[in-house]
């Protein structure tokens, strides 16, 4: 179960790695590194609509 501290978390960490990419593109890193960097963004972006999801769902409860 997601809480609200683990999204906080996300958030901070998806908010580093895109700054992080913005900073690579601006100073022309390689190619390579920036593809990377935007690859890790877009699973960030990923967990944290899962993540998302996952608060706004709910409790699960047993299916019969």
């Amino acid at each position: 179960m997601t809480d609200e501290r683990t999204l906080d978390r996300l958030m901070a960490h998806l908010r580093g790695q895109v700054a992080e990419l913005r900073r690579l593109e601006r100073n022309g890193a390689p190619p390579e590194e920036v593809a990377d960097r935007r690859r890790l963004v877009l699973r960030l972006q990923e967990h944290l609509a899962h993540a998302v999801r996952d608060l706004l769902d709910g409790p699960r409860t047993a299916a019969s």
